[in-house]
């Protein structure tokens, strides 16, 4: 035990690294793209708003690395190919790809619309879906890489008033393990992680009334997003399940 306590942690050195991370003008996007590069890699960020956007890159610039602001919706396929392309012409080709990005709404199954049901499918499961076709082909040459889908408790069971938005994210957990088998050959790794409640503004939209205390952070994850980084070669993981302390196993 006590060289177990007086061990340093395995922290990756990701100097010269490039990630890709979306949704990251706030919240766990945003939290995971500073942390990166915290430990040394250039960082593209991809969101909606230039105005988010703008406040992730003052905080990675003042850390000292790189970053490409991209305003853009990724449930367009063009979007995703001229954000990658952005990316490679700005700062090079990623290394590691984080798809973050999605959103919600809750209502009972039969409240929602056919373009409601398309939205939760394209911000969901589509963008993250062709952001990695658009990334692959800069890293199956060069046989290295790390893509890294944020997918959510919320596909690992039923809760009631999120069903679409259940079902995209137990997709997004298929597709990545049939990419993780699909690309090991190329020398790609492909995580999936599923968090319970982070308190987000997206929580405060969906879950307005509910009280966040003991919730998870959005750096929680981001040390998650960390760790599978620092994997040794040897070794994967396929599936992260986070949950608050209190909250009941999955």
């Amino acid at each position: 035990m006590t060289g177990l306590a007086n061990a340093a942690p395995h922290v990756p050195d990701l100097s010269g690294k490039v990630a890709l991370v979306t949704g990251a003008g706030r919240g766990i996007g945003r939290a995971i793209a500073i942390k990166l590069a915290r430990h040394g890699a250039d960082v593209s960020i991809v969101a909606r708003s230039e105005a988010d956007l703008n406040e992730t890159r003052a905080r990675i610039e003042q850390i000292g690395r790189r970053c490409c602001t991209i305003a853009a919706d990724l449930t367009e396929a063009e979007a995703c190919t001229a954000a990658v392309a952005s990316t490679v012409s700005a700062i090079g080709s990623p290394d590691i790809l984080v798809n973050n990005v999605g959103a919600a709404a809750f209502k009972p199954v039969w409240e929602y619309s056919a373009e409601e049901v398309d939205w939760h499918y394209r911000v969901n499961y589509r963008a993250m879906h062709l952001c990695s076709n658009a990334v692959l082909p800069h890293m199956i040459p060069r046989r290295i890489g790390t893509i890294i889908n944020i997918a959510s408790s919320s596909g690992k069971k039923p809760y009631k008033h999120q069903g679409p938005y259940c079902a995209m994210k137990a997709a997004v957990i298929s597709l990545s393990k049939v990419m993780a088998l699909e690309l090991r050959e190329y020398g790609i790794r492909v995580h999936v992680v599923c968090p319970g409640a982070v308190d987000t503004k997206m929580a405060d939209a969906v879950h307005p009334e509910r009280d966040r205390t003991g919730w998870m952070q959005p750096q929680d994850v981001a040390e998650i997003v960390l760790d599978l980084l620092a994997l040794p070669e040897h070794l994967t993981v396929d599936e992260v399940v986070m949950r608050r302390y209190l909250a009941d196993p999955m």
